[in-house]
């Protein structure tokens, strides 16, 4: 029975710590709200912002797919180490949504938080708008 006991104590500080890990790389699936806004430099947010649940997946050899269904767009790119194996800086082609405006090549990043279990990712068209600058944001969980 002691042995028993052990083994389970051990199998669950393990899971902990499975758990734990998997926010010290950026890869893997994603999921969450996702944020879609636009900014004008002097004048703050034009508009409300609209929020979606999507996904993202990130493949150990850097490539990124995923997609926000209800705005109905499709991500695609590619990603690479920022700073430390947790963090990324993301390059991504946002297509086929609803609003237009979020059509497009974005560059950001991804910056995971180990000890709250979240990733923040924040990511910034990079064609200008006449009403601004496109941005997506999302906190996403694995």
């Amino acid at each position: 029975m002691r042995r028993y006991l052990l083994a389970v104590i051990a199998a669950s500080s393990l899971a902990g710590t499975v758990h734990a890990q998997e926010y010290t790389r950026y890869q893997g699936g994603w999921n969450g709200p996702f944020l879609f806004y636009v900014v004008q430099q002097d004048t703050g947010a034009q508009g409300p912002p609209e929020v979606y649940p999507g996904v993202l997946q990130i493949d150990f050899d850097g490539r990124v797919h995923g997609t926000v269904p209800e705005a109905a767009c499709t991500l695609m790119g590619s990603s690479t180490d920022y700073v430390s194996p947790a963090n990324a800086s993301i390059e991504l082609t946002v297509s086929g949504c609803k609003d237009a405006r979020f059509n497009g090549h974005f560059s950001g990043k991804l910056i995971n938080n180990p000890a709250l279990k979240y990733g923040s990712l924040r990511l910034s068209s990079m064609r200008s708008l006449d009403s601004g600058t496109a941005q997506i944001s999302a906190i996403i969980r694995h």
